[in-house]
């Protein structure tokens, strides 16, 4: 079994295990992505860890929890902004899933960051757009906010409450937070945010916070 094929197994079987099923081209295309990021990790430090199957589950798989969170809610978004993106989770898992199905732009002030997620769409082949701005100067609004690692530095708000103002102005339904495990409930119910707490091997009790704007 070549380097490749291991990862894909890897992937595949994380998935599988937590409910999500993966293609061969959906796994050809991470398969790449997973290249291209090892590629740049080692001069541009995009994430902190190049353990394959930490990427794999921790990153890959985990971005697409948000595939359970908008089944269990029976919800089917057609476009979603990602605020903070990175290296590009969840929105880049995101589209390689939904694949035409769902319109994906991505924000990223970091000029390193931006630069591979640009590059990156032009080596899977795949459509998204990206933003290499800050969130506040972006004036788009889609189905879907979501963020899955915010940075507040200099901000007087809470982390949480930050978000939840930020994406609430780049979407015309819903904002998801990825919240991990220790959630503080009086800020939830403050922030009129619902929970939605995951229950599969890898991520149980990691919390998706969500809020329909018409609540």
């Amino acid at each position: 079994m070549t380097q490749s094929e291991e990862f894909n197994q890897i992937l595949k079987n994380c998935c599988e295990r937590n409910g999500i099923a993966l293609d061969e081209k959906q796994l050809y295309l991470f398969g790449l992505y997973l290249k291209e990021l090892q590629k740049w990790n080692k001069v541009h430090n995009l994430i902190s860890t190049e353990n394959e199957r930490e990427i794999a589950c921790r990153h890959f798989c985990d971005s697409l929890t948000l595939v359970k969170f908008f089944e269990e809610l029976g919800y089917k978004p057609h476009s979603l902004v990602d605020v903070g993106s990175g290296a590009g989770f969840p929105g880049v898992p995101l589209k390689i899933y939904y694949g035409d199905t769902l319109e994906v732009c991505l924000i990223e002030s970091n000029t390193k960051k931006s630069s591979f997620l640009t590059y990156l769409k032009t080596k899977l082949g795949i459509n998204y757009r990206v933003y290499p701005t800050l969130a506040q100067k972006v004036e788009i609004k889609c189905d879907v906010a979501v963020a899955r690692a915010l940075e507040v530095k200099g901000k007087k708000k809470h982390p949480l409450e930050y978000a939840v103002s930020l994406l609430s102005g780049l979407t015309k339904s819903l904002i998801a937070i990825m919240g991990g495990k220790n959630i503080d409930p009086l800020l939830v119910k403050k922030l009129n945010l619902k929970v939605f707490e995951l229950n599969t091997p890898n991520f149980r009790g990691l919390k998706i916070l969500y809020k329909f704007l018409e609540d």
